[in-house]
């Protein structure tokens, strides 16, 4: 299950006994900061973020609960994609807005 928020900025993906790839997109300007909050239950979650250009700002496998930031370097549409090996929990991903603004 995805939950989106409308204005475009983050979003939540909650999940139970997770077997599978499911994909959020984001458009992001260059410098903006994101914070991600990971909750596992139980089970196996990877995260990464693609840029469609071909920037990579994360790539995270067998995550822990608990909370990161990370930054892109260029503005592009940024695809969120999570995958789960029998994973229960919850991802969600705020975008913080620029660094120093």
């Amino acid at each position: 299950v995805i939950l989106e928020n409308p204005n475009g900025t983050d979003f939540t993906m909650n999940f139970t006994q997770f077997n599978a790839k499911n994909k959020c997109e984001l458009s992001l300007a260059a410098g903006d900061v994101l914070q991600v909050e990971v909750t596992r239950d139980s089970g196996e979650i990877a995260f990464t973020v693609n840029g469609k250009n071909g920037d990579e700002p994360y790539t995270g496998n067998d995550l822990e609960s608990g909370i990161f930031t990370f930054a892109v370097s260029q503005a592009d549409e940024y695809v969120f994609q999570i995958t789960g090996k029998d994973a229960t929990g919850k991802i969600t991903v705020k975008n913080l807005g620029r660094e120093g603004s």
